[in-house]
């Protein structure tokens, strides 16, 4: 298992913050989404890297035209 933590650019409101969450669990290999009320442009997500990669996370945002980048992983 990794985890991994993405910057969103935009600012998102709560309802979109739940929606990509959700959307981000229903993946291959996601175990878990958070990201902190105080801190929503900050999302830690847990995962299997036999599963899928990082870049692919990622690719999940930007395809839906965020701005976001891996801080840590």
């Amino acid at each position: 298992m990794s985890d991994i933590t993405i910057h969103i650019d935009e600012t998102l409101d709560t309802a979109t913050i739940l929606a990509l969450q959700n959307e981000l669990t229903q993946l291959e290999g996601i175990r878990n989404v958070k990201s902190q009320e105080k801190r929503p442009h900050l999302m830690v997500i847990n995962y299997d890297s036999k599963l899928t990669s990082s870049e692919d996370i990622l690719l999940n945002f930007t395809s839906q035209g965020l701005h976001a980048e891996l801080i840590g992983f």
